[in-house]
Parts: C-alpha cells; sequence; structure tokens
C-alpha cells in the first residue's frame, strides 16, 4: 500500500504578511489581471494561495495582487514546510501543468455558454475578442461539416491502355455523366 497523500489545511492570514521573491516568470496583461479581478468579484477568492513556512508565495501571486487592488484583508493560503528550491519547483508545477486545451472541446463549450446566454460575460472574463470566438465556432462547424460527406456512387472502369481510358472518358461524358480520371 502506498503512502497516504498529505492534505494540508487552508488558513485565513493577512494580506500584508505575504511576501514575493520578485521573481515569478509567470506575468499576465492589464487586460487579464482586470479579467481575473471580475472572476474574483463575481465568484469570489476560490483558490487559495501558496506559501512555504515563511508566507513567500509559490503560486498565486497574480490572486494576492488583485485581492490587494481590490482592498481585501485577509486571504486563503495553503502553507507548506517546503525549502526555497522547492517552493521554486512547485511555481513552475503549478504554472506549467495545467493540460492544454483541446480547440474542438473549447469551441463546444463557448457555443454552450453562448446558447445559454452569456457571451459578453466569456468575452469579459477570459479577454477573447469576437474575432478569436468566431474563429472557435468556425473551426467546430468546419469539423461538423467535414465529418458528414455526400452521398455518391460510382463505377470504376478498368482501361487496358491509356488511349482506352480516354476515349471510355469522352463517351461518358458525352453521355452526360460525371467522370474524372484515376491513374494507379
Amino acid at each position: 500500500m502506498s503512502e497516504a497523500i498529505q492534505i494540508p489545511p487552508v488558513e485565513l492570514v493577512d494580506i500584508a504578511s505575504l511576501k514575493t521573491d520578485g521573481q515569478n516568470p509567470n506575468k499576465m496583461s492589464e487586460k487579464q489581471h482586470k479579467a481575473l479581478r471580475e472572476s474574483i468579484l463575481r465568484y469570489g477568492f476560490i483558490v487559495p494561495i501558496i506559501t512555504n513556512k515563511d508566507l513567500l508565495i509559490a503560486d498565486g501571486e497574480q490572486r494576492w495582487q488583485e485581492a490587494k487592488a481590490l482592498g481585501m484583508k485577509q486571504v486563503q493560503i495553503v502553507r507548506l514546510p517546503v525549502e526555497d528550491v522547492d517552493r521554486r519547483l512547485l511555481r513552475q508545477v503549478l504554472n506549467k501543468l495545467k493540460g492544454e486545451h483541446e480547440p474542438r472541446a473549447d469551441a463546444e463549450e463557448f457555443k454552450r455558454i453562448i446558447d445559454a446566454g452569456r457571451e459578453e460575460d466569456l468575452k469579459r472574463l477570459l479577454t477573447l475578442s469576437d474575432q478569436s470566438i468566431n474563429r472557435s465556432l468556425k473551426r467546430l462547424q468546419d469539423e461538423e461539416g467535414s465529418m458528414r460527406f455526400k452521398e455518391t456512387w460510382e463505377v470504376v472502369i478498368e482501361c487496358e491502355t491509356e488511349k482506352q481510358q480516354e476515349e471510355t472518358y469522352k463517351k461518358l461524358v458525352e453521355q452526360g455523366f460525371k467522370c474524372r480520371v484515376l491513374t494507379l
């Protein structure tokens, strides 16, 4: 049997007690910060900040910045007893190992949100333009269209020579058949 997985407790701490090292490689644009701020206002501060034992942030620096900008006095954290190198490793893991969005699944999700009348929320909270949403939805339509095919009936005529192929093709076209030449 494997070792039990630890579930560290969530704490509520004064926001001013948290620190950063100023070296976080994960950057957000002002537009993304604005969307994060709106998300916090709409849904609450739902993801705790991860710190080391000294309250140095490993993950959640942008959430911390937005919480301060919103005037929050306290935030939830998970404090881990890790050395600085593990804090940095954790920052890399949590910033990078989030999976990738499958374009078709994203488009289907966008469509469900739009069909529910929430397109403006989708654009605002994810900083998406009309163009990016339309490109995604068009991809979905193109894929759906390419999965459907027009039913056709074909006859393959094997010819002994290229000359016979040409003559047969001409005769069939003259009779009104839609033909194409295949050489195998």
